[in-house]
């Protein structure tokens, strides 16, 4: 597998947002999103009922950007309901019986189960698979974290994602190294902290071999979110910082 070398800077399509913009192109979401060269579909934020036809949508609005579907359970920070994770193939069936699909998935570790029926119908459309880990308490120790490399690549997942929460100044470390071990074996790789003391961590994972990052288009959808145009600006200086202390001041002075 071939990792690719471009940073992407994902934001979060939600129902407002895509509303704003198709309602006036220039709505001042525009910029966000044309600041975005990937966008987050979170299907679990809108209507099942809509779901099939979201992806040609947010084509329509941002032809440029690579989309990744998410159908977030509540476990993990989404609204989709814990006991109906089971019942999300039928849904992800429609989402690829459309003419615009997203080009990849987020399907969760604890639900790999899926991985297999998932992956026969997404490689009938060239969809890949984003495995990922939420974790609201703390980061995993090392030998967790390698476990959940070795999942992912024990299904032959094309991208791998952990979002874990940092309670201590020195947190992400163990992030980082997961990263500099594992990231040239996934085509997409985010590996980040949580929280304020996670926030330095969204972008300097990329220095150290990531390549995929989530920033807040309007509010923050998770703790320690940095909104898309610092992100941005980050992401164009991101050779000239030099540590994640000296990462944190420069998204602080925006």
């Amino acid at each position: 597998m071939v990792k690719s070398e471009k940073k992407y800077l994902v934001g979060l399509v939600c129902p407002e947002a895509l509303s704003a913009i198709e309602a006036d192109p220039m709505h001042p979401v525009f910029l966000d999103i044309e600041a975005c060269n990937a966008l987050e579909i979170r299907y679990d934020f809108f209507d099942e009922k809509v779901w099939p036809e979201l992806s040609a949508r947010v084509r329509k609005v941002a032809p440029h950007a690579m989309q990744i579907g998410t159908v977030r359970l509540v476990r993990d920070g989404g609204k989709f309901p814990d006991k109906d994770a089971y019942s999300r193939i039928p849904l992800w069936s429609k989402i690829l019986g459309e003419s615009e699909v997203p080009e990849w998935l987020d399907l969760e570790q604890d639900c790999l189960y899926d991985f297999k029926n998932l992956k026969s119908i997404a490689d009938l459309r060239k969809t890949r698979i984003l495995v990922s880990q939420h974790n609201f308490l703390r980061i995993p120790n090392q030998q967790e974290l390698e476990d959940f490399a070795r999942d992912c690549l024990r299904v032959k997942a094309d991208g791998l994602k952990i979002a874990a929460m940092s309670n201590s100044e020195n947190d992400c470390e163990r992030l980082y190294k997961f990263t500099r071990i594992h990231a040239h074996e996934f085509e997409l790789f985010a590996a980040f902290g949580m929280g304020e003391t996670g926030k330095a961590s969204r972008i300097w994972s990329l220095k150290e071999g990531a390549n995929l990052t989530y920033a807040s288009i309007g509010h923050a959808q998770a703790p320690g979110q940095i909104d898309v145009a610092s992100s941005e600006k980050a992401l164009k200086n991101l050779e000239n910082l030099n540590s994640p202390f000296e990462t944190l001041g420069f998204i602080q002075k925006f």
